[in-house]
């Protein structure tokens, strides 16, 4: 598409409140997916402990549980990269998203299939079509010129519906719902969230930039092409997500191609500046991934911990309604809400005033936050118990700040260096590359969720023996990047 082309879409005429009509319309669409995918992420875990592996020892059950979350989410995220190179050359962005909500209602219907393998694959359908939903993003910024100003502000928007759309499902889907009718109802109610996001992107989709694009290996057939694949694939996808070691090597053999392929082209370039920025940023993805490997154990072993050792919020009373453990899960996307515009104003300030971190440094910081959490929750469980055995469910809510904070130092300035320091003809692998490190995070972050019930313990002492670890590893990391940092910006070559 021509610049004008797509300005022509943030004409006068055709905005509200500023920005163009269509990006009001994709926001929608952004809050009720989020509202699908948080809604049931927040009990996922439990549920299937729950439903599926009952009939273990306990500890087992939850390391199967947490396991499997994992799969789900390393999938998930590992997948980004065929979906959009579906998106790019196959369908077109506009018909890959609309395939993609439409794909994703049944698979959330299917998760309430009362037996494991229909779960399984209820939950394989569901990541595979998650997969082709990456245009969302892209499309957002389609509705502007490519120089307008207000593309920022749209970004930001869009940041905030995904928030808004993750802090409520914990309440409608999961406290409320699943805890009063059952957790398969919870799914059925994330599924009729998604409906009416995708009922507004069927309504509008025709008059969105790029509707009638034609990628190269676009075909009459191609949409229906997809959906077979889609349908072969989930037998064997959800076999991975069964199998967590299987899943494990691969995910970390696709790794090793990753870095294989890097360090080719590297050599094939012969660019000392641009090799220089690949190990940067090589290091800033190993960074990326050991934060997201402790931040994400919110949903999985943090779920479990809030379940069995957290005290009740407000006397075990909100709104009305009985205080479920769930509700923790919407405490990242309420602070996100909070805290993104201080943080977005932080920067700048301190850059005016000559004392804005560097990238690595940022790096450092967040890291070191999300292990400070783990500090605050490992002094609980050792010191700070309740006369039941349980910790005040304050001390999870500040580590699910310092986590939060950390995550608002590293993660938007990640995204928005990848195309700074690679190659402009790599610089959309090097994105899939770089939300294939959130998969990997998952698969590590499931290990280590896995050591909480090691060797048959349930009890709060697993959690605080992995909680020392994840406090003096995560602190030593930190400090390892904040002291190269220095050396890591000279790699950077001027880049900030």
């Amino acid at each position: 598409m021509t610049d004008a082309a797509v300005g022509a879409q943030a004409a006068p005429g055709n905005t509200f409140l500023g920005h163009p009509r269509m990006l009001w319309m994709l926001l929608f669409v952004t809050v009720w997916f989020n509202f699908a995918f948080y809604g049931f992420r927040a009990f996922l875990a439990p549920y299937a402990a729950q439903a599926f592996f009952a009939g273990l020892p306990q500890a087992q059950a939850l390391q199967r549980a947490n396991l499997l979350f994992a799969g789900f989410g390393t999938l998930l995220y590992a997948l980004t990269i065929l979906g959009g190179w579906i998106a790019d050359n196959v369908l077109g962005e506009v018909r890959a998203l609309r395939l993609s909500l439409w794909l994703m209602i049944p698979a959330l219907l299917g998760l309430a299939s009362p037996s494991r393998e229909g779960f399984l694959m209820a939950l394989a359908a569901f990541v595979l079509a998650a997969g082709l939903n990456i245009p969302l993003t892209v499309l957002v910024g389609r509705n502007y010129a490519k120089n307008d100003p207000k593309r920022d502000a749209g970004y930001t928007l869009y940041y905030l519906a995904i928030n808004f759309g993750g802090f409520i499902a914990p309440f409608i889907c999961a406290a409320w719902i699943g805890a009063y009718y059952g957790y398969r109802w919870g799914f059925v109610a994330a599924a009729a969230g998604m409906l009416l996001g995708t009922l507004a992107f069927e309504w509008r989709q025709r008059r969105l930039p790029g509707a009638g694009d034609q990628p190269r290996f676009h075909r009459r057939w191609s949409t229906l092409a997809v959906v077979i694949a889609w349908l072969a694939l989930i037998v064997p996808t959800a076999l991975l997500m069964a199998h967590s070691d299987v899943l494990h090597l691969a995910v970390y053999l696709l790794m090793g191609v990753l870095v294989l392929y890097f360090i080719a082209s590297c050599v094939r370039r012969g660019d000392r500046v641009q090799n220089h920025r690949y190990l940067a940023l090589l290091l800033l993805f190993v960074a990326l991934i050991a934060f997201w490997a402790m931040s994400l154990l919110s949903a999985s072993a943090l779920n479990f911990f809030a379940r069995d050792h957290v005290a009740p919020l407000w006397n075990g009373k909100l709104l009305g309604l009985a205080w479920d453990f769930t509700l923790f899960q919407s405490t990242n996307p309420l602070y996100i809400l909070v805290c993104a515009p201080f943080i977005a104003m932080l920067w700048p300030w301190l850059d005016k005033h000559r004392i804005n971190p560097s990238t690595p440094c940022k790096f450092g910081i967040g890291l070191l936050l999300v292990a400070l959490g783990y500090g605050v929750l490992w002094y609980a469980t050792t010191r700070m118990q309740l006369p039941g055995g349980k910790v005040a469910a304050w001390t999870l809510l500040v580590n699910y700040l310092f986590s939060t904070v950390g995550e608002l130092a590293l993660s938007p300035i990640g995204y928005a260096l990848i195309g700074k320091l690679a190659a402009p003809d790599e610089t959309s692998l090097a994105m899939g590359g770089w939300f294939f490190g959130v998969g990997v995070s998952y698969d590590l972050s499931g290990q280590i969720a896995a050591l909480t019930t090691a060797h048959g313990n349930t009890g709060i002492a697993g959690y605080a023996h992995v909680f020392a670890w994840l406090l003096l590893g995560g602190v030593a990391i930190a400090l390892a990047y904040l002291i190269a940092a220095p050396a890591i910006v000279k790699l950077m070559h001027d880049v900030k």
